[in-house]
Formats: structure tokens, C-alpha cells, sequence
């Protein structure tokens, strides 16, 4: 007898791999046709399920609150770099008697404790480097100081915008808590028990002796013959995830701290940039295009970080932006150790791990 193999539970999987592992099967339904499988009928419901599931699982691939944290972490990494230009300007100051005077103070404190590259620090570890670098702003340098450099306004800004992230990644966090709990939970169910209906026809099908039904017997049996390497492949991959010692908790890609702690190709290479601006001659604004190339690249995930990291300029660091938003496809959910969370790669509709 021809049948689909259940030599271990589904539900042992985490999310993305539970969901990765019935985007394949939808592929191999769709290589196989429904209406030889004899599922024609059915099957509109197992994709509308499955979308669901995906959109449920992957929540923050059309999340407004990770475009409010790209966005507030964008524009505070923007400001900083430009602030520190700025301070920068202190070393030549000759005539301003309110520069000379915080000289000392930006050159052993400001400027040696806020380097650059605290912009390829994880999002929350940034955050808290940000809010001290106001609190510092406005404690080491006096009015007249802060007016000579013309950073009032920046400093406010810089304030505003770090509030913004820490904002929106609270509430980010709440979503994604909302999403790992009893709704997740019952869209596996419910897809679940989509996949046994189909399969139980299938099965039927592959083992029919009517002569009648030769094709799609054949169909069937094609089809339960992938499943199951299916089926055993995730297995295989989820035994080494726990082998690993990785018990699959970090479901949907990773934390954005993890996220976050990555970036230090992509935001190096345009942190890189700003400073040449500054320290090649070039005026205050290259510097700051410099740096707003790094803030794309800055929440580039793993892949995003190599592409980041060999450029100083605005492209380098783009393209460290794509491949990090390549990596937390809605579709991602493998276990491969190369890849941060196990998190795996689409083609064609397939994942691979």
C-alpha cells in the first residue's frame, strides 16, 4: 500500500518550518495538478489557509511598526552622524570663543566615547548609546556652545527620534507576542487538518484498482513519493536544529535585537563613509549622504551585513539593506546553521534550507 509517512509529529516544528514545510507541498499539489491528486475541489481552501498562515507567522514582513523602527532608526543614525560632524568642527576653531571653550570636552569625552560605528551596535544596546548621547550633549556643552555648532535642533531631533524607535519597537514586540500565541496555534490546527482531508483522497486514489482512475493513480502515487522526502527532510533538519541545542523559540526570523546586532557591515561601510567625508575636506553634506547610506544598510539582516560591509558609500551599504530584507522573506523557515534563526530561502515558491 502506497501512503504518506507520519514517523513523527508535525506539530514538534516551529513555525516557520511548519509553515515552509506546506508552501512545498502546495508545489508539489501544483507540479502534480489537483484535478489528477482529486483534489481539485478542496484545495482553493488549503491555499487561502496557508496564505493566512504565512501573513500570521511572518507578521512583520508587512508590519507598519518595523517601517515605524526602520524608519525612527534610519533617521536617528542620520542625525548622530551628523551631529558628530559637527563636533568635529571644534578641533579648527579659532576665532569662536564658545568652541574653543568645549574643546577639551568633545575631544576626550564626546567624540572618544560616541565613535562612529555605535551605529552598528544591536537596536536596543543603540538606543540606550543614543539616549546618553543627548543627556551628554546637553550636560557637557553649554548654550553658547550648543548655538555655535547649531545643534539645538539636532539635538531635539536626535531625542525625538530614538523615543519614535523605542515606540514602535514596543509595540513591535507586543505584535509579534500577540502573533505566537492561540491564533497561530489554531491556523496550524485548521491547516493541519486541511493537509490530512487532502491527503487521506490522495492516498485513496494512489491505491485504487480501478482502471478508470490508472492516471491519477499514477499522479497520487508521484505525489505521495515527494511528501514523503518532504516529510523526511524536515525531519532530518529538525533532529539537527535540536542537536544544536536549539529549541526553535526564536520562531520568525529573529529578534530584532538579533537583527539589529548584525548590521555592522552594512552600517560600517557608510559610517565609513560619512567619516571620509569629514575627514578628507569634503563638506558636511557628503559626510551626511555617507551616512544615510549606512542607515539602509544598517538593518541589512546576515546577508545584508557582507554587502554592507565593502563599501563606504550609499550603494555598499543598499545593497547590504536588499539581502538583509531578502533573509526575512515571508516564506523563510529553514534550519540551515548558516543562516541566522534557521531562518531559509525561496525559489520558485520552494524553500530550500
Amino acid at each position: 500500500m502506497v501512503s504518506i509517512n507520519s514517523n513523527f509529529a508535525l506539530s514538534r516544528l516551529n513555525n516557520p518550518e511548519f509553515t515552509a514545510l506546506f508552501v512545498n507541498v502546495q508545489k508539489a499539489i501544483n507540479t502534480a495538478t489537483p484535478e489528477n491528486l482529486g483534489i481539485d475541489e478542496m484545495y482553493p481552501a488549503y491555499n487561502a489557509k496557508l496564505q493566512e498562515l504565512i501573513d500570521r507567522v511572518y507578521v512583520s514582513q508587512g508590519s507598519e511598526f518595523t517601517a515605524a523602527m526602520k524608519a525612527a532608526d534610519d533617521r536617528r543614525c542620520l542625525i548622530f552622524r551628523r551631529i558628530r560632524l559637527r563636533l568635529q568642527m571644534v578641533e579648527v576653531a579659532e576665532q569662536n570663543e564658545a568652541l574653543l571653550a568645549c574643546q577639551e570636552v568633545v575631544r576626550t569625552h564626546l567624540l572618544t566615547k560616541y565613535v562612529a560605528n555605535v551605529t552598528s551596535r544591536a537596536y536596543q544596546e543603540r538606543t540606550s548609546i543614543l539616549k546618553g548621547f543627548v543627556l551628554d550633549l546637553n550636560e557637557k556643552l553649554d548654550e553658547d556652545a550648543i548655538e555655535a555648532l547649531g545643534l539645538a535642533t539636532d539635538i531635539a531631533a536626535l531625542e525625538s527620534a530614538n523615543n519614535a524607535f523605542i515606540a514602535a519597537y514596543a509595540q513591535r514586540t507586543a505584535e509579534k507576542a500577540e502573533g505566537n500565541q492561540g491564533v497561530t496555534q489554531r491556523l496550524r490546527d485548521e491547516m493541519f487538518d486541511l493537509y490530512l482531508q487532502l491527503t487521506c483522497i490522495v492516498q485513496y486514489l494512489a491505491n485504487s484498482t480501478d482502471t478508470a482512475n490508472a492516471e491519477k493513480a499514477t499522479a497520487c502515487q508521484g505525489f505521495i513519493a515527494h511528501v514523503n522526502v518532504l516529510l523526511s527532510d524536515a525531519k532530518k533538519r529538525l533532529e539537527q536544529r535540536l542537536s544544536n541545542g536549539d529549541d526553535g523559540t526564536e520562531e520568525c526570523g529573529g529578534t530584532e535585537e538579533g537583527q539589529g546586532g548584525s548590521n555592522e557591515g552594512g552600517s560600517n561601510g557608510g559610517s565609513n563613509g560619512g567619516d571620509s567625508g569629514a575627514n578628507d575636506g569634503s563638506n558636511g553634506d557628503t559626510g551626511d549622504n555617507g551616512g544615510g547610506g549606512s542607515n539602509s544598510g544598517s538593518n541589512a539582516g546576515n546577508g545584508g551585513s557582507n554587502g554592507g560591509g565593502t563599501s563606504g558609500d550609499g550603494g555598499g551599504s543598499n545593497s547590504g539593506s536588499n539581502a538583509g530584507n531578502g533573509g526575512s522573506n515571508p516564506s523563510d523557515g529553514g534550519s540551515d546553521p548558516n543562516k541566522p534563526n534557521g531562518e531559509g530561502t525561496v525559489s520558485d515558491g520552494e524553500i530550500t534550507f
